[in-house]
């Protein structure tokens, strides 16, 4: 009672510090072994993301509360102005039995809808993936693809772009207007606002208030 009764008496950056990364036991990125991971200096992880192993995060690329990135058996590269919302799963395998590779890759401008999971698949650009979709190993959801929330993609599935999919296993339901990819890229730019005003929160500028 006594140590939070001190906390409450600092100044509000110096409270911030206090609950931020920077001094929780928790550490959102870790090396596992030799992979370590790599983010551009305007990516964005949560204090209670986990990013482990060989994982690339391009530029303004944000990974939410709770997510899990890893790259201990095979590479991640997560693409810029992508965000991997809460409780995201994306993991690898050592290998797939079609002999393409294991890795995930997430390209530019995608979002990655709460609680889905990707594993070991390749997921284009301007994608937007609804919450608690499965992405299972060896997929491959083509450029500029909505998938409804709750969709599962099977393993080695091909989602062809300009589609809107949904379903267990996902299904083509309707074509995408010409305005579609321009939707997608500007709601992974809100995300990316939202993600930079949490990372100004959690590692304030120095003499901010």
């Amino acid at each position: 009672a006594a140590a939070r009764r001190l906390v409450a008496r600092l100044p509000a950056a110096a409270r911030r510090r206090l609950s931020s990364s920077a001094v929780s036991r928790h550490r959102p990125m870790m090396k596992y072994g030799d992979r370590r991971p790599v983010a551009a200096n305007d990516a964005f992880v949560a204090p209670n993301a986990t990013v482990l192993g060989r994982v690339e995060l391009r530029d303004e690329a944000s990974v939410w509360y709770g997510a899990v990135v890893r790259g201990d058996h095979a590479d991640v590269s997560i693409g810029s102005v992508v965000n991997v919302q809460d409780r995201v799963v994306i993991e690898t395998v050592a290998s797939l039995d079609s002999g393409f590779p294991a890795s995930v890759s997430v390209g530019d401008y995608t979002s990655v809808g709460a609680g889905s999971c990707l594993k070991s698949c390749v997921v284009e650009h301007t994608v937007d993936i609804g919450e608690g979709c499965i992405i299972d190993q060896g997929a491959v959801v083509q450029n500029t693809v909505v998938l409804e929330p709750g969709t599962v993609v099977p393993a080695g599935a091909l989602i062809t772009s300009g589609g809107r999919w949904a379903g267990n296993p996902a299904q083509l339901v309707a074509a995408l207007p010409e305005e579609a990819a321009a939707a997608i890229v500007a709601k992974a730019e809100a995300r990316r606002v939202e993600a930079d005003n949490a990372h100004a929160e959690y590692d304030p500028a120095p003499g901010a208030p």
